[in-house]
């Protein structure tokens, strides 16, 4: 049986020391992700493992006027135990619609944004937020767009070699919040998807319209969202069918049947726009 290399960093410049020195270890908060394939008596763990739950830079949460900060080893039950006042509506759907109580008391915020196979419960609502994440190795830190941990593919595109420190998300007045969990229950299964929709006026014109959609594939469409933004409410049924149609056009990469409920879901919540 192979025995795993197992670091245990006291801060976070010593996990990043080891992760400079062995780039390709796995990074184990929570260990949801890893622990939910394996079903033998035996745990299998890669060649190299780096404990960082316990790093303490990594364990914190804030909220400021502008934005609430969350460390990536902060749990998801912990994050929804900020409470209404700090955490945005859409987060809040999406995280407690991650798997059971359990799940969540391990679960951290970073690993749900880190998986490498597919789109977890959290990044359709942080898409459409405009969330930031700061990443770090041992040449220093940058602030990233979540929406980039999408690739071109729409295939998860998470830095080889980087650590996801903090998620930053701005706090804002949001009219409509939407998150639609769809497919199988037993999540992540192949066919399940998270659908998030983020939406406010001003003065009876949309001034935001965000919309998000991720399973094994993600669909963040910001030329389809410009086209919508100024537009007078309500919606026209001339506009709601033209923006559905392009919309449903580009849900055509997913595949089926997540393509016809991306269509379903674009069309309601269209409509939620309309007279």
């Amino acid at each position: 049986m192979l025995v795993s290399e197992i670091h245990y960093p006291k801060d976070l410049a010593e996990a990043l020391d080891v992760l400079g020195k062995q780039p390709g270890a796995l990074l184990y908060a929570g260990g949801t992700d890893i622990l939910r394939e394996q079903g033998g008596r035996g745990l299998s763990l890669p060649p190299v493992v780096i404990c960082i739950h316990a790093v303490p830079e990594l364990r914190r949460a804030g909220l400021t006027e502008r934005f609430l900060e969350i460390g990536a080893c902060v749990t998801l039950g912990e994050a929804l135990e900020l409470g209404e006042n700090a955490l945005p509506a859409l987060l809040a759907q999406a995280l407690q619609s991650a798997g059971s109580p359990s799940i969540r008391n391990l679960a951290t915020i970073g690993g749900n944004l880190a998986c490498r196979e597919r789109f977890m419960d959290a990044w359709p609502a942080l898409a459409c937020l405009d969330a930031l994440i700061e990443l770090r190795d041992q040449g220093g830190s940058a602030w990233m767009n979540v929406n980039r941990l999408a690739g071109a593919d729409g295939r998860p595109a998470f830095p080889e070699g980087a650590l996801l420190t903090r998620v930053r998300v701005p706090i804002e007045r949001w009219d409509a919040a939407i998150l639609r969990k769809v497919g199988h229950r037993d999540y992540p299964a192949p066919d399940t998807a998270v659908f998030a929709l983020a939406a406010r006026a001003e003065k009876g014109i949309l001034s935001e319209f965000r919309l998000a959609y991720a399973g094994e594939r993600a669909l963040r469409l910001r030329d389809i969202e410009t086209k919508i933004i100024g537009r007078a409410l309500p919606l026209s049924d001339r506009e709601r069918a033209s923006f559905g149609a392009e919309y449903r056009e580009a849900g055509g990469v997913l595949p089926e049947p997540q393509a016809r409920q991306f269509g379903a879901l674009v069309d309601g919540a269209l409509d939620m726009l309309g007279g």
